[in-house]
């Protein structure tokens, strides 16, 4: 292979890596976040699922009448307070996959009306 086809090639992989990427969360990134933010920006498959929360939250949301937006709203923030509370335990990843396929789960998926 010339040294042209080797450089071709590697400018070839880096492009089609750096496609590979997931998109970012649902949160700025950027400035001071706790440790558990900074794990999801750091991790493509968190960030991925930080998203698909957020999208089904929007969609329950949309879905709710007047006396479910209140509860949908508290019972994010207490999950909110549960995945912060993975910081502290042995296996801090695992925690925050498993906080966030909880409450994806836990969503209303059809329509309340």
């Amino acid at each position: 292979m010339t040294k042209r086809a080797g450089a071709t090639l590697a400018l070839c992989l880096m492009a089609m890596t750096s496609l590979a990427h997931a998109a970012p969360p649902s949160f700025d990134c950027d400035g001071s976040h706790s440790q558990i933010d900074a794990m999801i920006c750091g991790d493509d498959a968190l960030a991925s699922l930080d998203m698909q929360l957020a999208r089904s939250f929007a969609r329950a949301m949309a879905r709710a009448n007047a006396d479910e937006v209140a509860g949908l709203k508290s019972d994010q923030r207490v999950w909110r307070a549960q995945l912060r509370k993975c910081g502290g335990v042995a296996s801090p990843r695992a925690c925050v996959v498993d906080t966030y396929e909880r409450r994806i789960a836990d969503l209303p998926t059809g329509a309340s009306r």
